[in-house]
């Protein structure tokens, strides 16, 4: 499809007052010697080359009717992530204070669109059509104008990938608290009311047998009544702990 192109920023000439495109602006520089160009949109004046940055202000109904007017501003980037779109035109804006010389009118040309590609291929097609660029050299010149931009935003990538990197390790960084150790069941009073209430059950019962779980029952009643307590886990670990208890399974007995 056509390339639509978004409205241009006209300056005008501090010294004549001649209006003048952006891409026109150094050349009437060097005929008429003046220092600085003023935006005719927003009436500021930029001094040297400055002008190359200012790509877009505010329109006649936004500075006439300041009070009343409720269009979208479509440039104000103030408290919102950029779009992709808006990261490679800043990026195109910039490539114009590193641009070698023979790149810089085009690539101000190509600041006054904001639809510009960012893959290669469209870009190619889109530049050759949009800044007239076609036969002879002219590939060459998409091309350095492609790579100058392309090698500016894989540094930018690089230094975003550089700044999460660092914030990682910053928020890899914690402090270790020590956890509470947990309180000993199995203290020595404990375990010998256990082992006791183990045996004394086990000699009551009719086989000298006893299932783990009944065993348990009966042991903890003994030990509750006692103002002692004991987990299933730590109860398991005594009886197997005792060479006079054997326990096959889930059955415990006593050795004879």
């Amino acid at each position: 499809c056509k390339p639509i192109a978004v409205r241009m920023v006209f300056f005008s000439c501090d010294k004549c007052a001649e209006s003048l495109k952006k891409s026109k602006v150094d050349q009437h520089a060097m005929k008429c010697g003046c220092e600085s160009v003023s935006c005719v949109d927003c009436g500021v004046s930029f001094w040297g080359d400055d002008y190359r940055l200012h790509t877009s202000c505010m329109t006649e109904a936004e500075r006439y009717e300041k009070t009343v007017y409720k269009g979208p501003k479509k440039n104000d980037t103030k408290g919102r992530k950029l779009t992709p779109q808006e990261v490679w035109m800043e990026i195109i804006n910039e490539a114009l204070i590193s641009s070698p010389p023979a790149l810089i009118s085009h690539l101000e040309s190509l600041s006054t669109y904001d639809n510009v590609p960012r893959k290669e291929k469209a870009f190619r097609n889109f530049a050759s059509n949009s800044l007239r660029l076609r036969g002879g050299n002219s590939a060459s010149i998409v091309e350095s104008i492609w790579n100058h931009l392309n090698s500016i935003r894989q540094e930018k990538i690089k230094a975003k990938e550089e700044a999460q990197e660092d914030t990682k390790k910053d928020n890899a960084i914690c402090i270790s608290i020590p956890t509470k150790p947990k309180a000993n069941t199995t203290g020595k009073d404990t375990k010998k009311a256990v082992i006791k209430a183990v045996k004394k059950a086990l000699k009551k019962a009719p086989t000298g047998k006893l299932k783990m779980k009944d065993l348990r029952k009966l042991v903890s009643e003994k030990l509750e009544a006692k103002g002692q307590k004991i987990d299933k886990k730590d109860f398991k670990v005594v009886i197997e702990g005792e060479t006079e208890i054997i326990l096959e399974g889930k059955v415990v007995s006593i050795k004879q």
